[in-house]
C-alpha cells in the first residue's frame, strides 16, 4: 500500500481489506467514518461517531489509527471487545495495509501474578493451601505472560489477592524480580507500542493519577463510548467499605507486626458505622439521610490517624522482614501510609457540600455489607480540562450515543465543546428486519395490577417467538412477580436472574434452544448471544434513571436549579440509550429478524413516547400481535 492511497480504496471492492477479508462488503458509513477519524488525526480534532451494528467500527478507526505513524490507545468498556481488536481485527488490518506496528493489551496491575508473592508464599509453605491455589502454583510455572486471564477458572478472590501485583505492595526496583516481573515488562512493552489497547477503567484511572499508568500517546479511541462517563466518575470515585478496610488492614500485617489493639479499634469503629447505616432502609441511599453517620465516619477516621502515627514512629522496629536496604523500608513504609492516608481522605471527601461532590451508601449484598461513596458532582469539568482541553485528538465511537441527530447528551456528560460529528447510517433494514410491538395505553406501571396485566401478553408473545427471548425489568421486585405468574405456564426452558452467576447464565441461554431468561434491565449491557438464539427482547418500563438514586437525583437537581428541564434533558436521552442498546443486541446481520417488545403503555398515550419512538432504529411498528406470527414463521424459513 503506498501511502497516498485513498481510504476509499482500501475499503472498495477488491481493495486491501477485501484482499484480506473473504466476503468484506463495502459500507459507505464505515468509509465515511474513517475519514472523518483520519481528518480529526491530521487537524488534532476531536472526533464522536455512532456507528450501530453492521458498520464496521473497529476497521474503520483502526486503518486510520495503522495509517497515522503515531501512538494511539484504543480503550474499550468490555473484555470481548478488546481480545476481538488484539486477536482479530488489529492483524486483519495490519495485514491489508502492509505496515508493521507493535500492538499490546495492557491490564490493570491486578490482572497480573507477582513473582515475588509467589516466591514468598511457596518458601512460607510445604504445599499449596487449596485446590485452587495448587492449580495456580501449575499455571504459575508454565505461563509467559503471568496474565490470570489464561486461569481456566476463575480464583476466588483472597487467593488471587495474595498472587497479584497490586500497586500497594510493590516496591518497585528494590524487589528481587523487578527485572522479570510480567507487569513491568508488559508496561515496558507499551511504552514502545504502536497501539496500546486497554480498558475504560484502567484509561480513566490512568487519567485520574495524572497519566502514570499509561505511556504518553498522540491520540485516543473510545470505542463503547456510551460507558465513558461511567468509568470516568468510578476512577474519580472514593469508597470506605468493609471490603476496602479489610484490604488495607491484610497489606499493613504483610508488612508489619500490628498489635491487635489497632485492628480492635478499626473493627470497632466499623461495626458502629455499618449499624448506623443499617438504620435507614433501602440498598441506596443519600448519606445525609443516615442521622448520625458522620459522627460513626468520624470515630473510623480517629481509628486511621491512630494507625497512621504507629506506623511512621514504628515503620523499620516492626517490619516483618526487616531490610537492610533502608530505602526499601521506606518504600514499603509509604505504600503503607498511601492506603492510610486514602481512607483518611476519603472520610473528609463526605463532609463536602452537594454542589463539589455526591455521596451515598450502598447495601452490597443481603448480608448488610455497606459502602459509603463519594463522587465528584458531574466529570464533565474534569474531563474538559484533563482530556478534552490537553490532548491533540479524541475520538468517541458506540452504536448508541446519539439521541436521535443530537450528541448534546454525550457531549454535556463528557465536556466536550468542539468535535466534529457523524451518524453512519446502518447496513440493516430495520423495517424488514426488525418489529417494535408496544403494550395498550392500559399497560401503566404504575398501576398495581400491571404485572397481571402484562403476564398474558408476556406469555403469548413467548409463544409466538418461540422463547428466544429476555424477558428485562428495572426492579427485581416486579421481575420476582411476572415471573412467579409464568415460569409454570411458559413452555420453553425458563430461568431467572441469580438462579445461577451471570456467566453461567449466558452459557445456559446461549446453549439451550428456546431458552428464556427474566433478568433486569442492566442485564443485557457488554452481552453478545449472535443468531437466532436470542431474537426477542421484552422491557417492562421505559427505562429512565431512578430519580431515587442520589446520584441521579443530584443531576437531575442541578439541571432544574439552572431554569432547565432536567427530565427532557437527562431522562429522556437516557431511556433512548438504553432502549437503542436492546435493537444492538438482536439485529447484528443482515440475516437476523428480531422484535422490540416495550410493555409500558404510556409510550403511545404520553407526549415524550413519540420522541423516544423517533429516535430509535426504523423497525416497523405492529399493532396486533397475530401480525408478527409471519414474522417469525418467514424468519425460521430463511
Amino acid at each position: 500500500m503506498t501511502p497516498i492511497e485513498s481510504l476509499e480504496t482500501v475499503f472498495a471492492p477488491g481493495g486491501s481489506i477485501a484482499r484480506s477479508l473473504p466476503g468484506f462488503e463495502a459500507r459507505p458509513g464505515q468509509v465515511q467514518m474513517s475519514k472523518l477519524v483520519e481528518r480529526g488525526f491530521l487537524e488534532s480534532a476531536h472526533t464522536i461517531v455512532e456507528a450501530g451494528t453492521g458498520v464496521g467500527k473497529s476497521l474503520a478507526y483502526l486503518v486510520p489509527a495503522l495509517r497515522s505513524g503515531k501512538k494511539v490507545i484504543v480503550s474499550t468498556a468490555t473484555i470481548a471487545l478488546q481480545e476481538q481488536l488484539v486477536r482479530k481485527d488489529i492483524p486483519l488490518v495490519v495485514g491489508a495495509l502492509g505496515v508493521r506496528a507493535r500492538v499490546v493489551l495492557l491490564k490493570g496491575r491486578n490482572h497480573y501474578l507477582c513473582r515475588a508473592k509467589l516466591d514468598k508464599m511457596r518458601a512460607e509453605r510445604l504445599i499449596a493451601q487449596s485446590g485452587t491455589m495448587e492449580a495456580m502454583w501449575d499455571w504459575a510455572d508454565r505461563t509467559t505472560t503471568g496474565d490470570r486471564s489464561e486461569l481456566a477458572f476463575a480464583p476466588p478472590g483472597l487467593e488471587w489477592e495474595a498472587l497479584d501485583a497490586d500497586a500497594d505492595d510493590c516496591v518497585g526496583e528494590f524487589c528481587e524480580r523487578f527485572r522479570d516481573c510480567y507487569f513491568f515488562q508488559q508496561r515496558d512493552a507499551a511504552k514502545y507500542a504502536d497501539i496500546v489497547v486497554v480498558n475504560h477503567a484502567l484509561f480513566f484511572l490512568d487519567l485520574a493519577l495524572g497519566g502514570t499508568l499509561l505511556p504518553p500517546y498522540d491520540f485516543a479511541i473510545l470505542d463503547e463510548a456510551h460507558q465513558c462517563e461511567r468509568w470516568a466518575s468510578a476512577a474519580l470515585t472514593a469508597t470506605l467499605s468493609g471490603g476496602s478496610v479489610a484490604r488495607l488492614m491484610r497489606r499493613v500485617h504483610r508488612t508489619y507486626q500490628l498489635p491487635a489493639v489497632y485492628d480492635a479499634d478499626i473493627d470497632s469503629g466499623m461495626r458502629g458505622l455499618v449499624q448506623t447505616l443499617a438504620k435507614v432502609p433501602g440498598d441506596r441511599y443519600p448519606l445525609a439521610a443516615s442521622e448520625g453517620a458522620f459522627d460513626s465516619l468520624a470515630i473510623v477516621q480517629e481509628s486511621f490517624y491512630k494507625l497512621e502515627n504507629w506506623v511512621l514512629g514504628n515503620w523499620q522496629a516492626a517490619l516483618k522482614r526487616p531490610s537492610e536496604n533502608v530505602a526499601e523500608a521506606e518504600r514499603r513504609r509509604d505504600l503503607v501510609l498511601r492506603g492510610v492516608q486514602a481512607h483518611i481522605a476519603t472520610i473528609d471527601r463526605m463532609a463536602l457540600p452537594p454542589t463539589e461532590a455526591i455521596s451515598w451508601v450502598e447495601r452490597s449484598d443481603a448480608r448488610d455489607r455497606y459502602e459509603v461513596n463519594s463522587a465528584p458532582f458531574d466529570v464533565a469539568e474534569y474531563l474538559r480540562v484533563a482530556l478534552f482541553a490537553r490532548a491533540q485528538s479524541i475520538v468517541l465511537t458506540s452504536a448508541t450515543i446519539a439521541t436521535g441527530t443530537s450528541f448534546r447528551f454525550l457531549r454535556d456528560a463528557l465536556g466536550i465543546d468542539d468535535a466534529q460529528e457523524y451518524i453512519a447510517p446502518s447496513p440493516f433494514d430495520y423495517r424488514e428486519q426488525a418489529r417494535l410491538f408496544v403494550a395498550p395505553p392500559d399497560c401503566n406501571p404504575k398501576d398495581p395490577r400491571f404485572a397481571r396485566r402484562i403476564a398474558p401478553l408476556v406469555e403469548e408473545i413467548l409463544d409466538i417467538t418461540r422463547g428466544r427471548a429476555f424477558v428485562l425489568f428495572t426492579s427485581y421486585a416486579r421481575m420476582n412477580e411476572v415471573h412467579a405468574l409464568l415460569r409454570d405456564r411458559v413452555a420453553f426452558p425458563i430461568k431467572l436472574q441469580g438462579e445461577l452467576p451471570r456467566a453461567h447464565l449466558l452459557t445456559w441461554f446461549r446453549e439451550t434452544p428456546n431458552a428464556v431468561l427474566f433478568a433486569t434491565g442492566t442485564f443485557w449491557e457488554g452481552i453478545d448471544v449472535v443468531g437466532e438464539a436470542l431474537s426477542c427482547v421484552i422491557i417492562d418500563r421505559l427505562p429512565f434513571p431512578s430519580p431515587a438514586d442520589p446520584v441521579v437525583a443530584a443531576r437531575l437537581a442541578a439541571i432544574d436549579a439552572a431554569g432547565r428541564s432536567s427530565f427532557d434533558e437527562y431522562m429522556i436521552p437516557s431511556a433512548i440509550v438504553r432502549l437503542k442498546q436492546g435493537f444492538g443486541r438482536l439485529i447484528r446481520a443482515k440475516s437476523d429478524r428480531g422484535l422490540v417488545v416495550l410493555l409500558d403503555g404510556r409510550v403511545g398515550s404520553m407526549r415524550y413516547g413519540a420522541q423516544i419512538l423517533a429516535a430509535l432504529p426504523p423497525a416497523k411498528r405492529v399493532n396486533d400481535l397475530s401480525e408478527l406470527r409471519s414474522f417469525f414463521t418467514l424468519s425460521e424459513g430463511m
